[in-house]
């Protein structure tokens, strides 16, 4: 029954990242789109240029606006995907610790060969000073 629950949890998950994708997205485009519509020049204003020009500034600066704030949107589910993959991921966190402690267990066999062999060099010369120091 948990395992159900998890099931359903992740597939809500996902889908409200495609959602917040899908909004983003489909926001940069319209915004994009309207900036591009209002650079058309229009004869039959009821307004004067100079009002016409103050008004499509106003517009697309808040277009712009609009834009970038789906950008920091994007950017934000991007880390949130990150987030989710790094921390959610245990296969991939078990198999990197598994590899990790196989190295280090590989590592302190070779230490303790090489430990050994410095150990049983250093009986032969100890064995030899000892020798020399006690027959003088």
């Amino acid at each position: 029954m948990m395992a159900s629950g998890r099931g359903n949890s992740a597939k809500e998950v996902q889908e409200a990242y495609i959602r917040r994708l899908t909004e983003a997205t489909n926001s940069m485009i319209s915004n994009y789109s309207a900036i591009v519509k209002s650079m058309k020049i229009e004869d039959d204003s009821r307004l004067t240029s100079t009002n016409q020009a103050f008004q499509d500034n106003y517009e697309v600066n808040v277009r712009c606006t609009n834009i970038i704030k789906s950008g920091e949107s994007l950017l934000t589910l991007i880390s949130d995907l990150k987030e989710c993959l790094i921390f959610k991921d245990f296969p991939a966190i078990n198999q990197s610790l598994a590899n990790q402690k196989e190295l280090l267990e590989h590592n302190k066999l070779n230490m303790n060969k090489e430990c050994n062999k410095i150990k049983e060099e250093m009986q032969v010369l100890l064995y030899e000073l000892e020798s020399d120091y006690y027959s003088t």
